[in-house]
This record gives C-alpha cells, structure tokens and sequence, in this order.
C-alpha cells in the first residue's frame, strides 16, 4: 500500500508537536498543514517540505490526504471535523473533542455517515503500564475493583493562559479538568468501567483572568459498585504528578507521571511489571509546561489508527470512547453549580 498521506490543522505547540512525530512514522508522509498564521505554517515547511495553507478547506480541496489530523482550539474542532468527514477524511482529533456532548455526537454521526475513521487523542490508553494493567485486570490477577483515584496536580502560570487567548475560556474547555485532568479521567473509566454518577466542586482559586475552573475535586460511583475520585488542579507550584491508582480485593497499583510506581498482590508478581519497575524513570511529564509532553504513545496511538485505515476497522480510541471523558467532566460541572449528584448521560 502507498504511504498514507496526512495533512495537519492547527500549528501552534501540539500542532508542531504532532508534526513532528508524523514526519517521523514509517509509511506515512506530512503532506500539508493549514494555519492562518504563516509563521507557524512557514516553520513546518521548512522542516517538513509539506505543502502550507492559511485555510484548511482549501487543503482538504486541493490536497490528496487520507487523514486529517485537528490540533486547532476545541472550539474549532467541530467544523474541522465535518469538513474534514464531508470530504471524506479519516480524523485524528486532539482532546477534548469537543466541550458540548451534542457537538461530539454529530462528529460521530456525521464520520459514521461519511464511511470515516474518527479518533481522539487519548495516548495513555497506549502507555505500556496501562496495557499490562488491563491484561492483568482481564486476568483477574487484582480482583473485584473496589477504588480507584484520579490526581492531575500541575501547575500553569499566568503566562500560559495570556500569551494564548484561547486558553482559559469557557468556549474551549481550558479548565483544569477537561483540559489538563482529561487524560487521566478517561484512564480512571477506562480502567474501572462505566461512571454511574459524580458529585464535584469546581473553583477559580488562583488564575483570576480565567471564565474556567483552576481546580476540581469530585467523587463518583461506578456501575460495576465502586467508588472513585478525581482531582485536577493547575495551581500546584511548580507542578508536582498526576497519578492514578486502583484498589482491587487482590491488590494495589499506583501510576505516577505515567510510569509504574509501585504494585502489589496478595498472590505473587507480574514479570512485566517487574521489568518495568527496573527501567522506569518517573519524570516530570509535563506537570509544567505543555511542551514537556512525550509523544511515545502518541506514535502507539498514531499507528493504531493507520492500522485501523488499512484493515477497515475501528480505532481502538474511537470517538464514541473520547466522548466517555467529557460527559463524566460535563457531569462535574453540573454537579458544582447545582451542588447535588449528577447521572452520567
């Protein structure tokens, strides 16, 4: 088969981060990029040698691409997505995929419509530790799931919510919890199943300037008869881990910047976890700053959806699991401004 041809949308830092990573997988070709800054756009031509635009649409027109991969705003997301489905593309869209569930319905409906492959960016889901953990539950090697808990404690400056006006802002998300606490969220379902119900609290604490939430603390219930809770928060200087850990009848295991940081069971060892424990450096992520980020699952991520392109199936992150992550944050914020439990929709 030819190389897959991918064209980017946004090139701001994750856009230039994504580009990167493309122009580094085997079989696959950065053919264009779409942004209405030049500069940005300038940049990655040079680096690349693809084809620039000011306008995606004119891209997707001009342009013979198989996957359209969205790192604009998410409040742009929407109309990149239709269009891009509309033209007959596969997506790859960055998180959120929207902040409204009825936004994120009609991406699904309309890439479903259009015979297209829509993906949303959830690289943890590919991080080996999360691979081993879920053959490992599936084995039933820790028990019934009883707890688990969700901590994203980060810090953003004021310069990060300044220097880009969109960050921060109601319209596209930039809260605590569904901007930097998503992943982990998504993680915490991913793991324990289906979310039942949530109470939460969502405050401004420090990043006064800002239409969305700094922090957030919620308690949920799981379908299966667990309990969890989650907290996000951007104010903890200088930015300390995010972890998730879960409580089984047989045994415990935290996940800290990542990476394996500790597990135990009633009834032996895993070996792989072993191995891990071994070679694992718990590095800072990026509780800091967003141009941290490792980009190794991304590629996991990147390869699952072209392997999905090329045998005509779905993406193992398909957008109806993106949407699981927002609609448990879209419950949260109910939950704080009615201040009573939220079922999940």
């Amino acid at each position: 088969m030819e190389n897959i041809r991918i064209g980017l949308v946004g090139c701001g830092t994750i856009g230039g981060l994504h580009a990167k990573l493309i122009n580094e997988l085997n079989g696959v070709e950065l053919v264009a990029v779409a942004d209405p800054n030049l500069l940005l756009t300038g940049e990655l031509n040079k680096l690349y040698g693809c084809h620039q635009y000011n306008d995606y649409r004119k891209m997707l027109e001009y342009e013979t691409i198989d996957i359209v991969s969205v790192c604009v705003p998410p409040a742009l997301h929407y109309q990149v997505v239709i269009d891009a489905a509309q033209a007959r593309k596969h997506v790859i869209i960055e998180k959120p995929m929207d902040i409204a569930l009825n936004r994120a319905d009609c991406m699904i409906n309309e890439c479903r419509k259009f015979g297209v492959k829509l993906s949303v960016i959830s690289q943890h889901r590919f991080d080996t530790v999360i691979q081993i953990l879920k053959e490992a539950i599936a084995e039933g090697r820790f028990g019934k799931l009883l707890m688990a808990t969700s901590r994203t404690i980060w810090y953003r400056d004021l310069d990060y919510y300044t220097v880009h006006a969109w960050r921060g802002t109601s319209a596209n998300g930039g809260g605590a919890l569904m901007n930097q606490s998503i992943h982990y969220i998504d993680l915490l379902q991913y793991i324990m199943g289906d979310v039942k119900s949530v109470s939460g609290v969502c405050e401004t604490l420090y990043h006064k300037s800002i239409e969305v939430e700094d922090t957030g603390i919620a308690i949920m219930k799981f379908e299966s008869g667990a309990i969890g809770m989650i907290e996000g928060t951007t104010i903890a200087y200088p930015g300390l881990y995010s972890e998730l850990n879960i409580y089984g009848e047989k045994g415990t295991i935290s996940i800290k910047n990542d990476k394996l940081d500790f597990y135990k069971l009633k009834d032996g060892i895993i070996p792989k976890f072993d191995e891990l424990l071994k070679k694992e450096d718990l590095s800072d992520a990026a509780v800091s700053r967003p141009e941290d980020l490792d980009m190794r699952s991304h590629k996991k991520q990147y390869e699952d959806v072209i392997a999905a392109v090329k045998q005509n199936r779905d993406p193992l992150v398909s957008g109806e699991e993106g949407r699981k992550a927002i609609a448990i944050i879209n419950a949260i914020y109910e939950s704080s401004s009615k201040g009573s439990w939220i079922e999940i929709n």
